[in-house]
């Protein structure tokens, strides 16, 4: 029997959900090009990239 070894971080969903948010509404706030909204969105690249990471790891493993 194979054991099903999931990616890390679960919490991982969540924190690109509420980043996502936090993007958009500094984006509303105070458009895309501000710092802070650009600061967000790099953030934001991050932790999908760190996803992405842990997701070919799981499927090439």
């Amino acid at each position: 029997m194979f054991a099903v070894i999931e990616p890390t971080r679960t919490d991982l969903s969540k924190e690109i959900s509420m980043k996502k948010e936090e993007m958009i509404e500094l984006g509303m706030k105070y458009g895309l090009a501000n710092k802070r909204t650009i600061e967000c969105s790099q953030q934001l690249d991050d932790l999908l990239n760190e996803h992405f990471d842990l997701t070919r790891s799981y499927y090439t493993a």
